[in-house]
């Protein structure tokens, strides 16, 4: 099959648009078109969303489904409008005022008894681009008056924007970096510091920490939400803790779902593309009297994945990607101004691969769960949940060994809002979280027994009206965490001001924390990699209390201290019974080097066995450090000790503004600017301990010597080739004391602490709203550094925060409730950006994506919605070293390891009743 689905597989794209395309034709024929009868009228009263006040001199029109307007009328001063004379049929209503959002109001019966819609609000412009937040303060509260930088995604976006998880609608927004790598796994971080199998942003789902328990990774395609019911996403920028706690230094994302109480009602999708992408959701909700509510939604969906090969890798991928999920609440009134919800979800992949810093695993039937109760009763707040993690049939492809995980999280919260008059207001709280890692020595080894986490929190926060023009906030949390048996202090400190009306500028202070997870303290696994079966197992481990550190008092045969060494072939070569710390000399171990090249080159096997045994004074020994990805050995000069991990503190100054400007076409403009100073920050998982080498040039040296004093038919190149081949073999590595007898010559991937560093930013995004059916978006930021050299750190490692330093979007979204037509473009550019995250050691490459939408409601059944979707329709993708940019290439590569992703085109047909 050629055009638009050519790289579908044509027996499942065919089936799937002749499902989808079936599936319109009934409804188009199953839909009542308007008949001619008597005369009806239709009544009500236009409300203002905001404030409830009735809106003089809306337009409210009669709407055939073909958008044609049968009677229109405008409100009276009371909001109140009449429309009278319509024949019999089924009509839609649209409502339209200056300075508002279009509604419209479909399946609206007129006949012989007259019809009463009762309040319509409409959502004035102003009102939308400066919404209701909860997310900054946890509290409700204006964007433009919130003390952090706030972005929001709304409801009428989401509903037009198909997506596989609810990152697809943060794509763009200021200062987030997204990493893509499959149909539906993201990691997702703000202001840098992203990677693989990435916790760093603070994600909610209804003021539930979403990530998965004990690995703390955010994984999205588990979190189960649908895009029916996702209500709007709140992304928070900067740090976080003097309200939420401990790793909440980059920034927070929450997801907040709609209630049943307020949305009733059902709503099916499906969709259909290419790689033979199916995905049908929904979402039913309904009352249970006036009181209760409840509502189920649930997801199912699959497809191919884009294909990658990994070398490294020992059993084949299964790239056929499919995953369920489902979640179900019940909402209750407790009284006029309280609630009770009770909420519980699942989602299970059933295939998918995701990255992890050891390599690429393969998910089989890997379930998240969770449970959750909440409570709100006036400024009284409270909520205890469960997170659950069963990583069922998953392994690891590099060596295929078994993934077990089934880690529980316990959080509960209590928190109360207490006014003094209309200038005082105080948030207060306290935190419990509970993580139990239960991975039956899989993940965390030899530590398995004793990886608990407690962590306890309280919190108060203080806002007060100094004048009409200042606000003032302060805030200041405590936290304990057991596994580093020490509190952290974190205090907030924030000045608004409002120079003009629509104007605030904003200066906080925030210090905020990043305790170590459970992985950074107790992970203990093997992940494999293939050095030509030389015995050199690779090991990621947690850090342990007190840290690795390295003796440095070993003598070699020169009479000089310093580094020691364990060889896994000191046992055989050199008699010993175990392996033991040796002197930093690779010449001790030259038989084993020998016994290597015999079984490369046989040819040269006797020749090299008849000569002597070479002295540390006539071959030199050099270090070599793993690259995991190149599985080549980059020469390093020494090591250094790895510290104990601890809280990382961060302290950031930012300056703000933001800005509502203009009446008839108004522009939503912020502008941030941003300090960071960052105290023991614990970097990705990096090889830490180098191993032990011939150097080459001495040692070929050596042997064209002795091949002169043995009289051996070996030529200089001959033997330059013999040193060289000599050179790349690892004879031993230099591990640190607190390995054991088992992993004593293992190459030691852990977690570094990094040495105090700064960086600075910028973010800027805007809003234009042309009219109420025109708006234009655009983002830009700008990171002062993404990679830290030795030079940089005290000569400890390199650091890479895996993203870009420059980043910009430009969208443009166009809605027409007339005619039920929406469309967007959305384009984005991103910097290319070093990579260093757990075994993914390289580079990324620029490149721009413009994605594409379009979708209507039909004429004769406007709550059926047809919508078409391109994404990366375009790409541009440049090269490294001034190579010319690529357009239309159609794939690129967002991450290290990862696939190169292409174009997706995806139909989905949308139904509400």
């Amino acid at each position: 099959m050629r055009g638009v689905f050519s790289t579908l597989p044509a027996a499942r794209t065919a089936l799937g648009l002749r499902f989808a395309i079936a599936l319109t034709t009934l409804l188009l024929l199953a839909t009542p078109l308007p008949a001619l009868a008597q005369p009806g009228t239709v009544s009500g009263r236009v409300i203002d969303a905001e404030s409830g006040e009735p809106l003089l001199g809306a337009t409210v029109a009669l709407l055939t489904g073909t958008g044609r307007t049968v009677r229109s009328v405008t409100t009276l001063a009371g909001g109140e409008f009449v429309l009278s004379g319509a024949p019999a049929g089924r009509y839609s209503l649209l409502f339209s005022a200056y300075g508002f959002e279009d509604k419209r109001l479909d399946g609206v019966a007129v006949g012989d008894a007259p019809v009463a819609v009762g309040d319509v609000a409409l959502v004035s412009i102003p009102f939308r681009l400066n919404g209701i937040v909860v997310t900054p303060s946890r509290s409700e509260g204006r964007v433009l008056e919130s003390p952090a930088s706030v972005h929001t995604v709304y409801r009428e976006e989401i509903a037009e924007r198909p997506s596989t998880t609810a990152v697809d609608h943060v794509v763009g927004t200021p200062g987030t970096d997204i990493i893509t790598t499959g149909l539906s796994q993201h990691n997702v971080a703000t202001r840098g510091f992203n990677g693989v199998f990435s916790g760093s942003l603070f994600v909610l789902t209804d003021h539930r920490w979403a990530a998965v328990p004990s690995l703390r990774f955010n994984a999205y395609n588990l979190i189960p939400n649908t895009n029916e019911d996702l209500e709007r996403i709140e992304l928070v920028l900067g740090p976080g803790s003097a309200l939420y706690g401990p790793n909440v230094d980059k920034g927070v994302l929450h997801i907040i779902t709609r209630s049943p109480l307020d949305h009733q009602g059902t709503t099916v999708s499906v969709a259909g593309g290419e790689r033979s992408v199916f995905q049908g959701s929904f979402r039913h909700a309904g009352l249970i009297g006036t009181k209760a509510a409840y509502k189920l939604s649930g997801l199912y969906q699959r497809g191919d994945e884009w294909k990658y090969s990994d070398p490294l890798e020992s059993v084949p991928r299964d790239f056929d990607q499919e995953r369920f999920q489902g979640d179900l609440r019940f909402d209750f009134r407790l009284a006029e101004s309280g609630r009770l919800t009770l909420n519980g979800g699942a989602a299970r992949l059933a295939s998918a691969i995701e990255l992890t810093q050891l390599g690429a695993a393969q998910a089989v039937d890997w379930t998240y769960s969770y449970l959750q109760g909440r409570m709100q009763l006036g400024s009284l707040f409270a909520q205890a949940y469960i997170n659950l993690s069963d990583a069922g049939d998953s392994f690891t492809l590099r060596d295929a060994d078994t993934i077990t995980d089934n880690s529980l999280l316990y959080v509960g919260q209590v928190q109360n809002v207490t006014a003094i008059g209309e200038r005082q207001r105080y948030t207060y709280g306290a935190d419990l979280i509970r993580t139990v890692p239960r991975t039956s020595g899989d993940i965390m080894g030899r530590n398995e027994a004793n990886d608990d986490i407690t962590e306890l929190g309280v919190y108060l926060q203080s806002e007060t009206t100094l004048s009409p023009q200042f606000d003032l906030t302060l805030a200041a949390r405590l936290d304990y965490h057991s596994a580093i048996d020490a509190f952290v202090f974190s205090p907030r400190v924030a000045v608004v001001t409002s120079p003009a009306a629509g104007h605030r500028i904003r200066l906080t202070y925030n210090r905020a924390f990043r305790q170590p997870e459970t992985n950074q303290l107790s992970l203990d696994r093997l992940s494999a990699t293939d050095l030509g079966g030389l015995p050199f197992p690779v090991r990621a481990r947690g850090t342990p209390e007190g840290g690795f550190t390295f003796r440095r008092d070993c003598v070699n045969s020169l009479g000089e201290e310093g580094l020691c060494m364990r060889s896994p072939f000191a046992p055989d070569v050199l008699g010993q019974p175990a392996i033991t710390s040796l002197p930093l000399d690779a010449t001790p171990l030259w038989n084993a080097a020998v016994g290597v090249i015999c079984a490369q080159q046989p040819e040269t096997c006797d020749l090299l066995a008849q000569m002597a045994q070479p002295t540390a004074d006539r071959v030199s020994t050099v270090l070599g450090r793993l690259n995991p990805t190149t599985e080549r050995f980059d020469p390093v000069a020494s090591v250094l000790d790895v510290a104990q991990a601890n809280s990382q503190i961060s302290n950031t100054i930012e300056l703000g503004y933001s800005a509502l400007i203009g009446s008839r076409a108004l522009l939503r403009l912020s502008v941030d600017v941003w300090y960071t100073r960052f105290q023991d920050y614990l970097g990705p998982l990096l090889v830490e301990t180098p191993n032990v080498f011939f150097e080459a040039g001495s040692l070929g040296d050596y042997i064209i010597s002795e091949a002169e004093r043995l009289s051996l038919p070996i030529d200089s190149a001959t033997a330059i080739a013999l040193a060289a081949a000599m050179g790349e073999i690892p004879m031993a590595t230099v591990t640190p004391e607190q390995v054991g007898e088992s992993d004593a010559a293992d190459i030691l991937l852990t977690y570094r602490t990094f040495p105090d560093f700064d960086l600075w930013g910028a973010d800027l995004g805007l809003t234009y709203q042309l009219s109420s059916k025109l708006s234009l978006a655009g983002s830009y930021s700008l990171l002062s550094d993404n990679f830290l050299d030795m030079s940089e750190l005290g000569g400890r490692a390199d650091l890479a925060l895996n993203a870009p330093r420059n980043k910009a979007s430009l969208s443009g979204r166009y809605g027409n409730e007339r005619l039920g037509l929406a469309a967007e473009l959305r384009g984005r550019w991103v910097e290319g950006f070093p990579v260093a995250s757990g075994v993914y050691v390289g580079r990324v490459k620029s490149y721009g994506l413009v994605d594409a939408q379009i979708s209507y409601a039909l004429p004769v059944s406007r709550s059926t919605v047809i919508t078409l979707s391109a994404n990366n329709l375009l790409t541009f993708y440049k090269g490294f070293d001034n190579e010319a940019v690529n357009v239309f290439s159609g794939q690129h590569q967002e991450m290290v390891g990862a696939p190169a992703i292409g174009r997706l085109l995806t139909l989905r047909l949308s139904q509400s009743l």
